[in-house]
């Protein structure tokens, strides 16, 4: 036994060194990139979306194309009714597809609009995917749509297009091979994803004039000390107690502890929605010491 003593008291001196990060959910709240310039505006909502019956043979598919049509542009208009000031009139039959031929400037000037909104198109696809969990492969349908849409001024001539693109993997299975050719999902039978595609993807081609959030699941260092009662203090929400904790040790004679509190400020200025200071913080953080956390939270702040 006593051979392996050493060997022993280095394993504990190992594993107590080791710190397990704690997460903290991080939501980030984004305001609209674009708005309308009116108090009040006024936005018809038409369809012209015409399913092309000479490169699409079946008629199934066309049904379900033409019923992501209506959810698209349902989406749209409940979307865009939210935002202040803006008033939807919406020509979307729901129950009878029909394809809207009058002109923008028509409409525009039946309804006393100032925008027109239309779908132009939409595509829509079942493909198959493969993802690797600790190098075992994984197969699967995913759904993709892909929806255009337009904006028009109430002159018909100045427009702006909305491109967006979404999918949903699905519950069936890929298993490869000849048999796949004829076990492959249909249209109809991926409604439900196609629906919730279809709904992403008009969100993210309205995505410049709506509000959205995400949620970034940070991690936490809380190697004991000062650093671990200030994990507490974050995931209780009491930023303002965590700040005093972290700020004074960020100017500390030890460069790696430093770096640490840096970080986890950083953190805390995201969750405040000040994305300016958790980037310059998560720099500091990465000059003070080299860590993977910060240049994580970097590219994630760069982008928002």
């Amino acid at each position: 036994m006593k051979r392996f003593a050493p060997l022993f008291i280095l394993i504990i001196v190992f594993l107590t060194s080791c710190s397990v990060p704690q997460y903290v959910t991080v939501p980030v709240n984004y305001g609209p990139k674009m708005g309308f310039s009116r108090d009040s505006t006024i936005i018809v909502v038409a369809n012209r979306y015409r399913p092309d019956s000479v490169k699409i043979r079946d008629y199934r598919r066309i049904s379900v194309l033409k019923k992501m049509a209506v959810v698209s542009l349902q989406t749209a208009a409940n979307q865009l009714k939210y935002l202040k000031g803006v008033h939807i009139i919406n020509l979307v039959d729901s129950i009878n597809y029909t394809v809207n031929t009058d002109s923008v400037k028509f409409l525009a000037a039946a309804h006393k609009a100032n925008y027109v909104l239309v779908l132009n198109d939409i595509g829509a696809g079942i493909y198959p995917e493969t993802v690797y969990y600790n190098g075992i492969p994984s197969n699967y349908y995913t759904t993709k749509i892909k929806t255009s849409l337009a904006l028009f001024e109430s002159n018909g001539i100045y427009s702006k297009k909305l491109a967006g693109m979404a999918e949903v993997p699905q519950d069936e299975t890929y298993s490869g091979g000849f048999g796949s050719l004829f076990n492959k999902p249909s249209y109809r039978s991926s409604i439900p994803a196609m629906t919730a595609a279809t709904r992403d993807a008009t969100l993210d081609a309205l995505k410049d004039y709506l509000p959205f959030s995400i949620s970034n699941e940070r991690p936490l260092y809380a190697d004991g000390g000062a650093l671990e009662s200030s994990v507490t203090q974050i995931k209780a929400g009491k930023f303002d107690v965590a700040f005093k904790i972290l700020n004074p040790l960020i100017d500390g004679a030890d460069t790696k502890l430093a770096s640490k509190a840096a970080y986890n400020l950083a953190v805390v200025y995201e969750a405040q929605g000040d994305i300016d200071e958790a980037l310059k913080t998560a720099k500091l953080s990465n000059e003070k010491h080299p860590n993977d956390y910060a240049k994580a939270i970097i590219v994630d702040l760069m982008k928002e």
